[in-house]
């Protein structure tokens, strides 16, 4: 990767770790469902003009053809756990979701070796069961924070469930993943990107249509959502395929693990959330746990002594 590369990687983890911000501020005024069928009609919108940009009106005929398969893809890695992940910061922290979303990569590796009965090896297996135990120790102290600051009949419901949300929105990604890699080989990444997009729009407008907010969605709503669908979505993904198509996809991929970190700092800087030593703790575990079950560790160690050996 060279210093362009870099710079774009630290972009799109910065937008990304955006989304979480956006969300939280704009989940309270339109409500999980119309707030992510917004942003993914717009985020379609770019998308498509960006596809027959590069491609032409031929560009969408691989939609049509392969329009069953990205709606399973859509659904799965767009309007399921964009809707759950709104849905989960109703009652938790952005930042607190950033770092359960870093989980992705761990789900994709077990999904993997379940659904294609890929051999994981002794550090692969060892890196799940890390970044598992660093998922229950994250739970585990967001409940036991939520208890103590309850003065009477303490209930951690809403936060399991919130928790809960998150992590099953984390465990569509690593089932999408694995999908999209056996079913919609035969597309570029821009169409993959406008499709699922597209058939997410699809799936989610009845809902948002059903559940609209009856008050007036104030502009500042409305400025939040725009931002949520061009830049953290729609630009996102375009510098995500970028990075995919000019460097190695696992160092585009990498990019799951910057993401925390700026979830959380957006939401320290705007949002003043509070960022705990146990929290930091639960997340530096889960991080070791993904680059152990990725085996992007081991690929890291081999070309740093590739580049030793120069």
């Amino acid at each position: 990767m060279n210093g362009k590369s870099f710079f774009l990687l630290f972009v799109l983890a910065a937008l990304w770790g955006g989304s979480f911000l956006f969300i939280c501020i704009g989940v309270s005024a339109f409500g999980p469902a119309p707030l992510m069928a917004v942003r993914v009609v717009i985020a379609a919108g770019f998308l498509l003009a960006a596809l027959i940009y590069q491609h032409g009106i031929s560009g969408l005929r691989n939609l049509y053809i392969y329009f069953g398969p990205l709606c399973v893809v859509g659904m799965l890695n767009a309007a399921l756990p964009f809707v759950l992940f709104a849905y989960a910061e109703l009652t938790i922290a952005a930042g607190l979701t950033s770092v359960i979303m870093a989980t992705a990569p761990l789900w994709g590796a077990l999904v993997g070796r379940l659904w294609f009965k890929e051999h994981l090896g002794l550090s692969r297996t060892l890196g799940l069961l890390i970044g598992f135990a660093g998922v229950l120790l994250l739970v585990w102290h967001q409940v036991s924070v939520s208890v103590d600051r309850l003065e009477e009949a303490p209930d951690p419901s809403p936060i399991l469930l919130a928790i809960l949300a998150s992590l099953v929105a984390s465990l569509m990604y690593g089932i999408s993943a694995n999908y999209t890699s056996r079913y919609l080989s035969q597309l570029n990444p821009m169409q993959i990107a406008a499709g699922t997009m597209l058939s997410s729009a699809v799936l989610l407008i009845p809902f948002a249509i059903v559940q609209w907010p009856s008050a007036p969605v104030p502009w500042q709503a409305w400025a939040v959502v725009a931002a949520l669908g061009i830049a953290c979505t729609a630009v996102a993904f375009i510098v995500y395929f970028h990075l995919i198509a000019t460097t190695e996809p696992a160092y585009a991929i990498s990019v799951m693990f910057l993401v925390p970190i700026f979830g959380v700092l957006w939401g320290v800087l705007f949002l003043q959330e509070e960022v705990s030593l146990d929290m930091l703790a639960s997340g530096s575990v889960i991080l070791i746990g993904v680059l152990l079950s990725t085996g992007l560790l081991n690929r890291l160690y081999a070309k740093w002594k590739n580049l030793l050996r120069i």
